[in-house]
């Protein structure tokens, strides 16, 4: 719901952490939909989110892994393998920072 609010606003998500502090590159399931694009996991997972309309910031300090954060232009996931990657939404359970709720008191 927020999101599509933000889309009718022309308001912009930054997706925090969009490679899962790390642990996007060991999934399986983003492995497998990559090796179908001849892209890695974090590959899939950046595009995902961009393809969402998310602003993306993936940290690294590893030139290759900067070239590769960039190269997700080339390709575009299939509305199955959306669908699949949202599936993976843990909730709670899969935060990966500080809950919004408590952000003012830090």
């Amino acid at each position: 719901a927020i999101l599509r609010f933000a889309q009718r606003h022309r308001m912009v998500f930054e997706a925090w952490s969009p490679l899962a502090r790390g642990r996007a590159p060991h999934d399986p399931l983003l492995a497998s939909i990559g090796a179908r694009y001849g892209a890695g996991p974090a590959q899939v997972a950046l595009r995902w989110a961009v393809q969402r309309g998310h602003v993306v910031f993936p940290k690294s300090v590893r030139p290759d892994r900067m070239a590769a954060n960039f190269d997700i232009f080339g390709f575009e996931l299939a509305p199955a393998d959306m669908n699949a990657i949202n599936a993976l939404n843990e909730g709670e359970k899969g935060r990966t920072g500080s809950h919004p709720a408590t952000m003012d008191r830090m």
